[in-house]
């Protein structure tokens, strides 16, 4: 029995990214416990969505345990200034109006990963992910 070593290689490159990410959210959630946030969502249940392109590929897994929503970038995507500026625009928006606090994290100018603090409601959750759904859409497309 042959091991093909170029499948055997991707396997495994497949699974740490893999593990790194399922460890990556392991400490999102200790660092929600730690911030002092578990009173307030004691009896929330958390959930786990995905932003998809029109192929069904994941963009971005988003972890939603209010009042705090992290969207992981699952691919490169690079913003140009014009989608950036959009993406600014709309969690700016928020945050005058809904005290939502926010930060962006950026590899060069490929995004990585928008976490949100202070989201109080199901529809402001929901506005901010439509928002950043269509951006990212459209920023792959």
């Amino acid at each position: 029995m042959s091991v093909n070593t170029d499948e055997l290689k991707k396997f495994l490159e497949n699974k740490i990214a893999s593990l790194r990410k399922e460890l990556e959210f392991y400490e999102f959630l200790l660092s929600i416990i730690e911030s002092g946030y578990l009173p307030t969502i004691k009896g929330n249940k958390g959930s786990i969505e995905y932003i998809k392109n029109k192929r069904g590929e994941i963009l971005a897994e988003i972890y939603f345990t209010p009042p705090v929503a992290k969207f992981v970038i699952k691919n490169k995507i690079t913003l140009t200034k014009s989608y950036f500026s959009a993406l600014s625009k709309i969690l700016e928006s928020e945050k005058e109006l809904n005290k939502v606090d926010y930060t962006i994290e950026m590899d060069k100018n490929d995004l990585r990963e928008i976490v949100l603090k202070n989201i109080n409601s199901e529809i402001i959750y929901n506005k901010i992910k439509t928002g950043i759904q269509a951006i990212l859409e459209r920023a792959t497309g």
